[in-house]
């Protein structure tokens, strides 16, 4: 796979990570776009029905030969292929519709089998995990592959490899069944007895319970693999579809009866034999002294009675809690611009502590739960070590950011602050700190946290806290902190375990709204904005760069729209990216919007994107938009670098997780003034849009009018 579709990959999956779906299927189903466009706006897929949950499904016991391989299922029922006795297992977790899973069953799989399956040395056995939020119709695609494999494992593997091969036939579709139909003729099953099968419904239930046991084991991406050493029943997590190299690398680590480097010990529920029943595991133990006091650049550093370190007198009558990810761009931004200052406000004068939790976004950052998982073991040395080790990841974020293993790099950053480097080692082949991590992901989802960095700002005489979501301006904090010091509630805050809808997100209160004069033309909560900041009315559209609908929008409503209201100064205009599950290549274009952005040029790029539709809607688009930041004469090289990194994808990813359970459907609208916004979705002509534009902006006058 070229490096272009890699990186549209990874576009997908971002947009996966945190709450929902940014990637699935191709453009390609007239039934979806004539849907999209009739009805005005474009929306996500249906919900997948079940039927009949209670029927059983029973596999074929027989055994058979695929690609002159060994194949069967074990004996709780998941196909292998391989010898049933080989030494090692690689137990694939796994998502039909996954792009990353794609990439490694038609990339890295076949050269694993070829180097591991025909020696003997490794079997492979692949366990449904179909992620129904992301990708809809996914799990009647693995229901449709048990009714496969209720006839022959020969016939499932076929299926299974038709199914992957053909991602992009079938993942647009709002009801594939044609299509899984087809392709189980096509590998040659008895179509009468698979009819019967999908008819009853009877393999739903059994996706569904696969699922389940997933989700026991921790496992909320795919693909995610477990390595299990047969003999001895000693398992190990990976996850991530990863390069060659870094399979290679653990299955002979296993082989040779070591640890697999890049991979942890499992700590959910694992299989003593590979093939066999689970029980629990044993949750290692991590160890910090709460009652040890350290300093680090002139502060007082120390551990919570819970094991959380915290910065600033522990005693301080207020402390801000802050949920981070070590590979975050915007935690990057508030570690490195607004913590000093805040540390040098308040954490010198004793007012407020600092408090660090682990919260890294697997989905988002593969990597960052490694250095999570090594930053407590650097802990377990003191705060001041944790300290040091807390800033130079950040510091040094993007020499990390992008590596397949970043243990090298930990190890050499643990060696560098000065870390006992035995106890330390030890401490990572161990593993005891992952599940330390797991158990505080956990924590902070309970808490309704899925974005980061998130804060609580905590009354410690009350224990009133109060909620602060993302890399806010310097000038917000001081004023939750300052309110929270006077044992006031911050103007405008929510108590942490209150209702949130009547509270205005960042990217549609004042304060978000308001220009950053870092980046010309774009607002302090990172949109793209035209018109002028102090118009009466704000609207903010959410958009899908291969959205039908939203390029009716574009291109034949927003010219008299930005004529008649925005250029007058009546209404500042702000866009927001909303990457629908039916359109992969929506987060591509809408990175090429930032990139062009970052070069001032935003706008015409986005209007350029929606008249040359057609033209980027390839299997690789990336030449495309590199030609069309050459028509608007933008800087080539730093625009192609931009577009193939990864921090453009994520602000457009970002755009999307923030309003989760707000936004459907592409183009949705929301109206903003008076302290309160007001919603509308779908595209619309010319002249309704523009007597509805009218009548906010007379609500907006006069709610102007009223507070003034």
């Amino acid at each position: 796979m070229n490096q272009p579709t890699v990186k549209r990959a990874i576009a997908l999956l971002l947009g996966l990570a945190l709450v929902a779906a940014a990637c699935s299927g191709s453009s390609s189903d007239s039934a979806a776009v004539d849907d999209c466009v009739e009805d005005g706006s474009c929306a996500e897929g249906p919900d997948v029905e079940t039927t009949d949950p209670d029927a059983v499904s029973t596999f074929s016991a027989a055994e058979g030969t695929y690609l002159g391989l060994p194949v069967g299922f074990t004996d709780d029922g998941f196909p292998y292929i391989g010898d049933p006795d080989a030494q090692v297992s690689v137990v694939e977790f796994s998502d039909y519709l996954c792009p990353f899973c794609f990439r490694h069953t038609t990339q890295t799989t076949p050269s694993l089998l070829l180097e591991y399956a025909t020696s003997g040395q490794v079997n492979f056995i692949f366990r449904d995990l179909p992620l129904a939020s992301l990708h809809p119709t996914a799990p009647i695609g693995h229901a449709a592959s048990l009714c496969v494999a209720e006839q022959d494992p020969e016939l499932w593997w076929a299926y299974h490899d038709e199914l992957f091969r053909n991602q992009q036939l079938w993942a647009n579709a709002i009801d594939p069944s044609d299509y899984l139909a087809e392709a189980a003729v096509e590998v040659g099953v008895e179509t009468a007895a698979y009819a019967d099968c999908v008819e009853s419904g009877r393999n739903t239930s059994l996706v569904d319970e696969r699922v389940a046991q997933g989700e026991l084991l921790g496992f909320n991406s795919t693909p995610t693999f477990q390595l299990v050493r047969n003999e001895t029943g000693e398992t190990f997590d990976l996850s991530g579809a990863h390069p060659l190299a870094v399979f290679q690398d653990a299955l002979d680590a296993m082989l040779a009866g070591e640890d697999p480097p890049g991979a942890v010990p499992s700590a959910g529920l694992v299989s003593q034999e590979g093939t066999g029943s689970a029980t629990p595991a044993t949750i290692p133990t991590f160890t910090v002294d709460p009652d040890s006091i350290d300093t680090y650049e002139g502060f007082a550093v120390g551990f919570t009675g819970e094991g959380f370190p915290y910065l600033g007198d522990p005693e301080a009558s207020v402390s801000l809690v802050e949920f981070s990810d070590y590979l975050c761009p915007f935690c990057f931004r508030h570690a490195t611009q607004t913590l000093p200052a805040l540390y040098e406000q308040y954490a010198g004068g004793g007012d407020v502590n600092f408090v660090f939790r682990d919260f890294p976004l697997a989905g988002l950052h593969p990597t960052a739960p490694t250095g999570h998982t090594a930053s407590l073991c650097v802990a377990e040395q003191g705060a001041a070590f944790f300290w040091a080790f807390h800033d130079s990841l950040f510091f040094n974020q993007q020499q990390w950011a992008s590596l397949p293993d970043p243990t090298p790099f930990l190890d050499q950053t643990a060696q560098q602050i000065g870390a006992d480097m035995d106890a330390y080692e030890a401490c990572m082949e161990s593993g005891r700190t992952a599940p330390i991590v797991d158990e505080r992901v956990a924590q902070g989802r309970d808490f309704g946290f899925n974005g980061t960095p998130s804060f609580h700002v905590v009354n410690n005489e009350t224990g009133d806290a109060f909620e602060l979501i993302g890399a806010q301006a310097l000038e917000r904090f001081q004023q939750y902190l300052d309110a929270v010091i006077a044992g006031e509630a911050p103007p405008d805050a929510i108590e942490s375990d209150e209702e949130q809808s009547a509270e205005l997100p960042l990217w549609a209160n004042e304060e978000g709204l308001a220009p950053d004069p870092a980046r010309p033309g774009f607002n302090v909560a990172g949109d793209a904005y035209k018109g002028d900041p102090d118009a009466p009315l704000v609207v903010v559209e959410f958009g899908d760069f291969q959205c039908p609908s939203c390029q009716r929008h574009a291109l034949d409503t927003q010219p008299t729209i930005d004529e008649t209201f925005v250029e007058t100064g009546d209404i500042m205009w702000v866009f927001k990216n909303y990457p629908l599950t039916a359109h992969p290549l929506a987060p591509v274009a809408g990175a090429a919007a930032e990139c062009a952005g970052d070069q001032g040029r935003f706008w015409e790029m986005h209007h350029l994107l929606y008249e040359a539709q057609e033209e980027w809607l390839v299997d690789d688009p990336d030449p495309v938009l590199n030609s069309l930041a050459g028509q608007l004469g933008l800087n080539g090289p730093a625009f192609a670098a931009c577009l193939g990194g990864r921090d453009a994808l994520e602000r457009v990813m970002a755009d999307r997780f923030e309003v989760e359970g707000i936004i459907a459907r592409t183009p949705s609208f929301v109206f903003v003034y008076g302290g309160a916004g007001r919603q509308m979705e779908g595209a619309r002509d010319v002249d309704d849009f523009i007597a509805i534009l009218g009548t906010q902006l007379e609500g907006a006058i006069a709610a102007q009018a009223e507070e003034g």
